[in-house]
């Protein structure tokens, strides 16, 4: 683990960042192209979202690079320019992270399922993920979120090609199927797992909102009393008004939990789907006022 992740886990409580994809989306300007590619095409929308969570208060922000993987990439016709833009998602981070906040590289599921149930092979899977970190690592990050994993084996996958950078990784899989993942995945099974393959972080993001996850993260601390936790759930459940996507936790709703988060032992607080700076702001504020 590098020695600036070390001390800042040292605190009694760390902020990451809330969510990038919807808020681009509310910028107008992806229409159907992959929120990755505005790190080329308007690389100063992201900057301003990265730069609202730092004013807000986050010791850490996650690049623009969730769907940085080729398998994902080649969906948008981007399969060419991996490295070009996850390097790019790095350095839009890091310019907005200034000396104070810390860079996470995000990386996200393939978008395949493994075989035998799809036809991704292992060796593909790592191949992309390595591909991916390698230009995360190259772009300058300083750790890795790999987040909204549903599958062990995936992640586990994923994990190694991180590991293979030298650089710390945080490990968060999604728990919106009845307090386990939709391949059945529990947060007991997730952290012992993890811990004993060696990721830095582990806990649970994306989801239906807070509560569950605060189900989950007991369930990990309970399973696993050794390992360092992160909480990022969604701002609410998501529900569809019109033709748009509504989450209706307030701030202070989530700064609630984030309490209740910390109190069950978690380290690191954030947001995911849906959450805002004012999100983070208010957590932020209510944990170190």
């Amino acid at each position: 683990m590098s020695e600036r992740f070390r001390e800042l886990l040292d605190r009694e409580v760390v902020f990451c960042d809330g969510a990038m994809g919807t808020m681009l989306q509310a910028t107008g300007l992806l229409g159907r192209g992959a929120p990755e590619e505005l790190n080329l095409r308007a690389p100063e929308a992201v900057l301003r979202v990265h730069a609202g969570y730092v004013e807000a208060g986050s010791d850490i922000i996650e690049t623009n690079s969730f769907g940085g993987s080729r398998l994902k990439l080649a969906k948008k016709g981007l399969a060419d320019r991996v490295r070009e833009v996850n390097v790019a998602a790095a350095q839009i981070a890091r310019e907005a992270a200034g000396e104070r906040v810390l860079v996470a590289g995000s990386v996200g599921p393939l978008g395949e399922l493994l075989q035998p149930l799809g036809r991704l092979t292992p060796e593909e899977a790592a191949e992309a993920f390595r591909e991916q970190t390698q230009a995360l690592a190259e772009g300058g990050v300083d750790l890795f979120v790999i987040e909204t994993m549903y599958d062990l084996a995936e992640m586990r996958i994923a994990l190694e090609a991180a590991q293979g950078t030298g650089l710390p990784v945080v490990c968060t899989m999604t728990f919106d199927t009845n307090y386990h993942t939709m391949m059945g995945v529990s947060p007991a099974q997730a952290v012992t797992s993890l811990y004993e393959w060696g990721a830095d972080v582990i806990g649970a993001n994306c989801g239906n909102g807070p509560a569950e996850t605060e189900v989950a993260v007991r369930q990990m601390r309970e399973a696993c009393p050794e390992a360092v936790l992160i909480a990022q759930p969604n701002a609410g459940r998501p529900r569809q008004v019109g033709d748009q996507v509504v989450f209706d936790a307030t701030p202070e709703e989530m700064a609630a939990y984030a309490r209740k988060y910390v109190e069950l032992g978690v380290k690191i607080v954030g947001g995911c789907c849906g959450s805002t700076p004012e999100h983070i702001r208010a957590i932020v504020q209510a944990l170190r006022p």
